[in-house]
């Protein structure tokens, strides 16, 4: 009785796992490495993308990826990302892949636009890399991605954008900014560059600044000193090799970032929102051509540390000028230091976070401490018999 239940049960298994009914032959993919959207004519979406072909069946033609496959760039429009796919779909007998894709590039005018339905889209609908990064370009995406023909490009183009100096944006990262107290980020700024290899030019892509995203719209661009306020009001975005320059005493004394703390205090006091932010950072001595003469634990270190601090400061503070009154968008969690410490408070007065992060009082303190002079503690502008009569 027992092998008469058991093997129709056993046969009813093997039907339902064998065979892969639904999967597509390597042949019959395109795969999708990168996607770019702009605003086409008549207000349609135009997508571009670039598809690799595996193992074509002819040899290599121009676009060549390393005599594996061919890469091709298509374009098409559509009322949408959904319906522009589609008319691409049509321009092809393989079918797309989106597991592959690396890098999606949304145009200038699209992005100042707005996102919405694009990330809707890319959230909702495709199965894409929680990985792939976001980038802004300036001018047209299509135009970028017409410019190029090697997919290791994006693989140079990735790592560059994840180094914490770049400040990365995954669509991972994306998601959860996206249900955050502010939504507002930032996103890397991609533009092409010409680079020599073995003697002839060649155009990669590089990250050429950083954009600001308010509740998926482009608000404008970072100015370059206030990229570098955005690295110190987040020192997890600091990265390494971070140097500030002073002028001090005839010459030019630089020091390399080490280590950074900040600390955000918001209060409330009579109904007015405040902030208090607090650097504390270590530094080294990198280049002094001063006719100051540095040495480790001399009252010359101590010296130079405020002048340090004050244009650190004056970096921090035109930094959050921009982001109140000109991009109006809060990137550096002041939302998040709100809600964290006065949770009743924030449910009430959310709705009113734009206009109050706009006319906020925020002050801004920088203690920086300089350990290291370098291994010379001579000034170049001083002799040996100079410093050593002193």
């Amino acid at each position: 009785m027992r092998h008469r239940i058991g093997f129709p049960a056993l046969a009813l298994m093997l039907l339902l796992t064998t065979g892969c009914w639904d999967r597509v032959e390597v042949n019959d993919m395109a795969l999708i490495i990168s996607a770019g959207v702009d605003i086409g004519k008549e207000d349609k979406i135009e997508m571009t993308i670039q598809v690799f072909i595996p193992n074509p069946a002819s040899a290599g033609t121009e676009g060549s990826g390393g005599g594996e496959g061919n890469v091709y760039t298509l374009t098409s429009r559509g009322a949408s990302m959904a319906d522009a796919l589609s008319e691409l779909q049509k321009k092809l007998p393989r079918y797309f892949s989106w597991g592959h894709a690396k890098a999606y590039f949304f145009g200038e005018e699209l992005a100042r636009r707005g996102m919405f339905d694009e990330f809707d889209f890319l959230f909702r609908d495709i199965q894409t890399r929680e990985q792939a990064n976001f980038f802004v370009c300036r001018g047209t995406a299509r135009q970028l991605l017409e410019s190029q023909v090697d997919p290791n490009t994006y693989e140079t183009l990735i790592k560059l954008s994840q180094k914490p100096l770049n400040r990365s944006s995954t669509m991972h990262e994306i998601e959860e900014v996206l249900s955050s107290e502010s939504q507002s980020f930032i996103l890397p700024v991609i533009a092409p560059s010409l680079v020599m290899m073995n003697k002839t030019k060649k155009q990669l892509l590089s990250v050429d600044g950083m954009s600001v995203i308010q509740k998926q719209k482009l608000i404008g661009f970072l100015t370059p000193e206030s990229v570098m306020g955005i690295r110190l009001l987040r020192p997890r975005d600091l990265g390494r090799n971070i140097t500030i320059t002073q002028e001090l005493d005839g010459g030019k004394i630089v020091i390399k970032i080490m280590h950074t703390k900040i600390r955000l205090n918001p209060s409330i006091v009579n109904g007015e929102w405040k902030m208090k932010v607090r650097l504390t950072m270590d530094a080294d001595i990198v280049q002094n051509s001063s006719t100051i003469v540095l040495a480790k634990g001399s009252d010359t270190m101590r010296r130079i540390e405020e002048p340090f601090n004050e244009k650190i400061k004056g970096i921090m503070v035109n930094t959050l000028q921009q982001l109140q009154t000109e991009q109006k968008a809060d990137v550096v969690g002041f939302a998040r230091a709100f809600h964290k410490k006065y949770p009743h408070q924030w449910k009430a007065a959310k709705g009113e976070w734009e206009t109050r992060f706009q006319t906020m009082d925020i002050q801004v303190e920088v203690d920086s401490s300089i350990q290291r002079p370098g291994i010379a503690n001579i000034s170049v502008r001083k002799g040996r018999n100079e410093v050593g009569n002193e």
